[in-house]
């Protein structure tokens, strides 16, 4: 079997472009150090990147980058101005300043990007209640790319939500396969800047435990939250998107009996929800979890699937 390619999607390839001799005549007048500058392309189509050059106002071609989560690295300078086409209007990027690097979603004027989720729900007494996550890719760029990725693979299909905490929050995110459950543990990605959303009930956030932690785990923040201030203090908890219809959607419906994980339950203790009969363990122990169904990308499936 193919290895999957992460943050990439499979089948779409890590484009790198390099331009150096065009920008360097330009770096004068853009002082700063030079940076690798990640794009992702989160639209249906292929966009075709441009530099656009102030000093001789010429538009440059950088490269092409591929839909549906394709990604081109290359080199930049701060200050310098990108640009795309999508649906015959462009749009423009900026590469900021005193960065280190710096990785940025194409996205044209679309905020936000349609995730729904088919789950259990009352201990799986309902089968079949649907869920939309809104994933806004400016609050939290690598935080969205990499959940809109594991959604493509289809790594949240079947996933127990393994921690519903009432009047805190639920989690959910390790994967049901244990070849898959390894794999991913190991794939670490780097935490996004604070951009200062604050965090209210019905965000969606990556979990971590330090510095660029975050894997597949992700959590919502529940309604009546009574430890609201404690979100957003750490580098890795930042809200990628929200819960669309919060107050009418099936998380309150998610079984809470369990209560939260050891020692501060009787919940599953994620310890023993990794190893190969993890899964096993949940049916076995906690028979009234829910679970989700599957998931997809809304504007990538045209027809009725869920």
């Amino acid at each position: 079997m193919e290895s999957p390619c992460y943050p990439c999607v499979r089948g779409k390839f890590l484009l790198t472009v390099g331009f150096i001799a065009m920008i360097m005549a330009n770096s004068q007048e853009n002082p700063g150090k030079q940076f690798k500058m990640t794009v992702r392309n989160e639209l249906t189509k292929d966009v075709t990147l441009f530099w656009e050059e102030e000093i001789d106002q010429y538009r440059h071609e950088v490269g092409l980058v591929k839909s549906h989560g394709g990604e081109a690295i290359f080199d930049a300078f701060a200050g310098h101005v990108f640009s795309y086409v999508h649906k015959e209007e462009r749009h423009f990027v900026e590469a900021p300043a005193d960065a280190e690097e710096h990785f940025v979603v194409l996205n044209a004027n679309e905020e936000d990007i349609l995730v729904r989720c088919s789950t259990t729900a009352k201990g799986r007494e309902e089968p079949e209640r649907l869920i939309d996550f809104h994933v806004r890719p400016n609050w939290s760029p690598r935080g969205a790319a990499r959940f809109l990725s594991l959604i493509r693979h289809k790594h949240y299909d079947g996933v127990a939500i393994n921690r519903v905490v009432k009047n805190f929050l639920t989690q959910f995110g390790i994967p049901s396969n244990p070849e898959t459950r390894l794999e991913l543990g190991s794939l670490e990605f780097q935490d996004d800047p604070n951009v200062g959303i604050p965090f209210v009930p019905g965000m969606l956030s990556f979990a971590g435990n330090g510095k660029n932690s975050r894997t597949t785990e992700v959590f919502v923040v529940m309604p009546d939250c009574i430890h609201l201030s404690s979100f957003g203090k750490e580098p890795w908890e930042t809200p990628f998107g929200f819960v669309g219809s919060f107050e009418e959607s099936v998380v309150t419906d998610w079984y809470d009996g369990y209560g939260d994980m050891p020692p501060d339950g009787n919940g599953p203790d994620p310890q023993k929800i990794y190893p190969e009969n993890g899964y096993e363990y949940l049916e076995k122990e906690f028979p009234k979890m829910d679970y989700i169904n599957a998931c997809i990308v809304i504007r990538e499936h045209w027809s009725d699937e869920l």
